[in-house]
Parts: structure tokens; sequence; C-alpha cells
């Protein structure tokens, strides 16, 4: 039987849902070293802005909506904070270097997130980046699957992620069927072939706004969020700082709230201006999407994001779904999930 134990969601890195379809060599072949300029704890001159490092989940694409309007705006600049962004060689990158204070901030995910906390990193999420999950299950309308019911006997293909079995096998148990009657191979990054090709029933790992969006433009398909389906609902973005340096370093703390109004002023102007986002994404990822479905792709992704209280996370859903991931092995300990979010640093929070 494939293990099911949280260390290899530790190693989600190019197999992460949502951005399969980014060009995949050249993202491996970006080595975090060779990409990142390490975190300035000097204080910066009066005169220019405080450099930021950011290291993302993956390459650009719509999950990184508000940041990338940020930037092409100049919301950055106004906050007074210059940004650089870093494409990671692993997604489990993220918390490593930040607790390092190799990376001033970094682009995770809830699940990653508690994981670390699990293992004693020194991380915390300052804001929800996309405060919704995104995974979903996908199936081909024809095929007749329409609920999680429908999965008894059919073929499921994932993409390897350790947490994806286990919730796959929540999911059916929730829906009253037996989990072993699902065959779900391992289709790692190729879940949209996969399901075009007739290899599998249906995907489950895709993410709503990108795989979910691609195969919609394709031809007919259900799309079932995974908190549709029973699952918890979790941000599936999140943005991490060391709280260790946000207590002890002023500066840094300062250059963070920065980074977060810079952001959330990216996240509205996004919402207000369309075509802004459109404009700020495009150059970011040519030859990554088809431009028309890219704009699908970054509507799908703006319907998600509060128009208002950029960021903001609840302590107690945290706590919730660090014991659902307790219960369901997806982490060996309990972990106190209210302990590793915080919405001090956002915008209007006190100092």
């Amino acid at each position: 039987m494939t293990d099911s134990r949280p260390r290899t969601i530790r190693r989600r890195a190019l197999t992460r849902p949502g951005v399969r379809m980014l060009a995949i060599a050249a993202a491996a072949a970006v080595a975090l070293t060779g990409c990142q300029a390490p975190a300035n704890d000097s204080e910066p001159d009066e005169t220019s802005a405080a450099p930021v490092s950011v290291l993302l989940d993956w390459s650009a694409n719509p999950d990184h909506v508000a940041l990338y309007t940020a930037q092409h705006t100049g919301a950055y600049d106004d906050a007074g904070v210059d940004v650089t962004f870093m494409t990671p060689s692993n997604t489990a990158d993220a918390a490593r270097e930040v607790s390092l204070g190799r990376a001033d901030l970094a682009i995770s995910y809830e699940p990653d997130t508690l994981i670390a906390a699990e293992q004693g990193l020194d991380v915390v999420s300052v804001a929800a980046l996309i405060p919704t999950s995104l995974t979903s299950l996908i199936a081909r309308t024809e095929s007749g699957i329409t609920t999680a019911a429908d999965l008894e006997g059919k073929t499921v293909g994932l993409s390897g992620l350790a947490s994806q079995q286990p919730t796959l096998d929540f999911i059916a148990r929730e829906a009253g069927i037996d989990p072993g009657s699902i065959s779900a191979p391992n289709v790692q990054q190729s879940l949209n072939q996969a399901l075009l090709t007739d290899q599998v029933d249906a995907i489950f790992g895709a993410f709503r706004n990108i795989e979910g969006v691609e195969l919609t433009a394709q031809g007919d398909f259900v799309v079932m969020p995974a908190t549709e389906l029973g699952v918890p609902d979790y941000a599936e973005l999140v943005i991490i700082a060391n709280p260790s340096r946000l207590a002890d370093d002023a500066d840094y703390a300062e250059r963070v709230r920065a980074f977060l109004a810079g952001t959330a002023a990216g996240q509205a102007t996004a919402l207000d201006d369309r075509q802004a986002a459109i404009d700020s994404l495009t150059p970011e990822t040519e030859g990554s999407y088809d431009p028309d479905v890219l704009e699908l792709m970054i509507d799908a992704t703006l319907e998600l994001l509060p128009e208002d209280g950029f960021g903001r996370q609840s302590a107690e859903d945290w706590a919730a779904y660090a014991t659902w991931m307790h219960q369901n092995g997806l982490l060996e300990t309990e972990v106190d999930g209210a302990t590793a979010t915080t919405n001090d640093y956002l915008p209007g929070a006190g100092s």
C-alpha cells in the first residue's frame, strides 16, 4: 500500500495541482540558489524602497494575480518596498527558506504550513492569498460521474501527492462507498491528459480555476470542488513569514506589513479592473497558457477573492482543519492550527 504519511506532501514540487500546464522543465531548471537573493535585514536608505524577497510556490500563474497586479501597477512602490519574486526548484523550499531567514516571505499552502509547524519550522501564515480550497474532482460529463457516490468502481487519476489518496478515501467514506473500490493510479503531471485520453474516468487534485477552466474550454466536464464533497475548506495559497523575525526585527515586521499592504492594493485593483489583472499576468505567463484561456482562468480566480478584508484568516478554521488533517493521517501528531496563522500584519491591523 502506498505510504500516505505527510512526508511526501513536503516534497510536492513539480506536481502541485493548478499549474501543471506550465513549462515544467523550465521551472525545474531554476534552482533556488541560482535565483534567490538573501534576505536583507539592514536598514534601507531613507530615499530607497525596502527590499523584500518572496519565494513563489511555482512559476507565475493566475493564483498570483494579486501579486503581479501589485507589481505591474506600482502598488509595491507606493508601499515603499522593492519586491523580488523568486521561482523555486521545489515547493518544499518555502517553509525551510523562510524559517532559515533566506527568504523574507514565501507563497505556500495551508496544509503545508501546518506540516511545517509539526516539523518545528519557524513559519506563520500572515495572509491568505487564495482564501478557499481549489482542489477538485473533475470528470467528463458523459461519464455519468456527478457525485462522489458515482466513483464506486471507477478509476480516478491522482498526481502523486500523499494528501490525495487519504482525501479521496475520506470523500468515498462520506459518500457511503468503499474507498477500496476506487482505482487511483498516479498519473503525475498528466492529470488533464489522462482525462482527455480516457485513461481514467476522473481526476482528483486539479485546481478548479486552472485545470478546471482549461478542460471546460475544450469540452463538457463536471468540476466538483473538494469542499462540495465533504472536505473542510482551507486556504489553498497563503503567504508565510518568520515569526521570530517578526517579533525581534522591527524593520522586517514593517517590510512584511508594507508588502501585504501593496498586495492588498494589487488585489483591489485586479477586482476593480479586470484588464489590469490580465495585463499584469500576460507577459509573466507567456507560453504557458492560451491567452483566451488565461483570461478565463483569471476571471475564475477573481471570483474567489474577497472584495474586503484582504488576507484575513480564521484561527478557529485553521485549528479545525489541523484536527481534520490529524484525524485523516495527514499530520502525524496533533497541531494547534490556531498558532500557525496571524492577522496582525494585515492592512489596518495594530502594530
